[in-house]
């Protein structure tokens, strides 16, 4: 079972894939893990730009392996460029991961690995424009490790399947 976060924990961001391009919806998700109690380190993610990324492959592999001994990675954007970082084995620990995009790349591998941790959700960049129910989840999934089932109407008639990953 993956460890809960709670109240002083300090978390990490990191930027694998393009360069922060909206400071105010990235300061904005800061505030709301702060208001969770829970300390952000972002070091100087906000300001490194590399062509169309957010450092070089060097910097932003080795801040993702620096990153493996935090309880939660939160990832401040998409874009492109994450999936380069697996031309290296990075050293996967347990520990959550949140993100979507091309940072699903690094979900995966971490997943197919045997970690537990990795969850499809909101970038530091969007968690400002979720609706609330969803933040609600979010945090009761990261600090008490449950959600309620999902309610809702269907647009059309008919049964669905599929396989949900529970990581």
């Amino acid at each position: 079972m993956i460890s809960k976060l709670n109240k002083g924990d300090s978390i990490e961001v990191l930027a694998p894939s393009s360069y922060i391009t909206d400071k105010e919806s990235f300061l904005e998700g800061i505030n709301i893990l702060k208001n969770w109690g829970l300390r952000v380190n972002h070091n100087n993610t906000l300001s490194r730009k590399y062509g169309y990324l957010a450092g070089n492959d060097a910097t932003r592999f080795s801040e993702l392996q620096n990153a493996q001994d935090e309880k939660m990675i939160i990832f401040a954007k998409g874009g492109w460029g994450a999936a380069r970082l697996l031309e290296k084995d990075p050293s996967w620990k347990e520990g959550w991961m949140l993100g979507f995009s091309d940072t699903c790349s690094l979900l995966l591998s971490k997943y197919s690995r045997g970690y537990l941790g990795s969850v499809h959700g909101p970038m530091l960049t969007t968690l400002s424009s979720e609706p609330p129910w969803s933040i609600s989840r979010l945090k009761n999934l990261l600090f008490d490790g449950y959600v309620d089932d999902l309610q809702g109407k269907p647009l059309k008639k008919g049964l669905a399947h599929g396989k949900i990953i529970v990581s």
